[in-house]
């Protein structure tokens, strides 16, 4: 397993474009001796032939192409937007789960005094019908803190609480950047993080107005950057079972690989930080049916 003293390694699967007809890379010599958790990451990454079609988006994050393969790489090799692939695919919607609030604040930093591992969440929005970037989209995310409580709900007793939550509007390349911490874990839900993507709204004094939903969604983190993460305080403190994407219902029934978040350290140490990168392609010329139901127990 690999340690937090570990330099220069970039620990999560990055997508590479290959043409078809092409033999896949090589792992690069710099990555012939991998860690074990790199090593399990390597692996269970494989590309099915259903998401075979994709494409990169900036900031190393984004969907595969037809004929893709795969192989571990620096985000800053991964191609820009403006190059993305001819042919597009729609994000499967998910459910919304039960602790969205229509908290509608805009802003980067949402930690709110939140404790845990910072994130720098890299998030790229683009048509499913052009699959150009969209400018001006409203990302509206909201996630659990290090022990899986999330803010402003009854039930966690966080009434008033505004932490986790928040808004960005989309640049030219269709991109968002949050400062947020890795989120935790809690009963019945693997790791996760919550997305809903709105069409033709404003910011009016700080706040989301207007517009219509054109996705909802959850991106995830891989099962062995989780297993690292929760092995430093504050998560040691969340004494409740880490539940495996294998064994996520929404990971399994709703489209979960589609969404994976690809995730590399701030320098040489995990305490130094992470940063998280993913493409969502949505349909902004509708507003999808709503999937699923609830989405896990609330943390004991």
């Amino acid at each position: 397993m690999a340690s937090g003293s570990e330099s220069g390694k970039d620990f999560v699967l990055a997508c590479e474009l290959v043409r078809p007809g092409r033999p896949p890379a090589a792992r690069p010599p710099h990555l012939s001796s991998l860690s074990t958790m790199e090593a399990d990451v390597f692996d269970q990454q494989l590309i099915t032939r259903r998401r075979s079609l994709a494409l990169l988006g900036s900031t190393g994050a984004g969907l595969l192409a037809a004929g893709a393969t795969s192989r571990i790489v620096s985000p800053a090799s991964a191609a820009p937007a403006a190059t993305i692939a001819k042919a597009c695919v729609l994000t499967p919607e998910q459910e919304v789960g039960p602790f969205y609030v229509a908290y509608d604040r805009v802003r980067e930093d949402i930690v709110g005094g939140a404790t845990g591992l910072p994130l720098e969440l890299h998030i790229t929005i683009i048509s499913s019908l052009t699959c150009k970037p969209i400018k001006g989209a409203a990302v509206d995310i909201w996630q659990c803190d290090a022990l899986g409580v999330y803010s402003d709900e009854s039930s966690e007793n966080t009434v008033g609480e505004t932490y986790l939550r928040g808004v960005q509007f989309t640049d030219s390349n269709g991109l968002v950047t949050f400062k947020t911490v890795y989120p935790g874990h809690y009963a019945g839900r693997t790791t996760h993080i919550h997305a809903k993507v709105h069409i033709a709204s404003g910011d009016y004094h700080g706040s989301l107005v207007g517009g219509h939903v054109s996705h909802i969604g959850q991106m995830f983190p891989p099962d062995a950057v989780n297993t690292e993460v929760y092995r430093v305080a504050p998560y040691t403190h969340d004494t409740i079972a880490i539940v495996t994407h294998a064994e996520d219902r929404v990971w399994t029934q709703q489209h979960g690989p589609d969404s994976q978040l690809r995730i590399t350290r701030v320098g040489n140490r995990l305490s130094g930080g992470l940063i998280a990168s993913v493409t969502l392609a949505a349909n902004p010329r509708i507003v999808p049916a709503a999937v699923g139901g609830g989405g896990g127990a609330p943390p004991a």
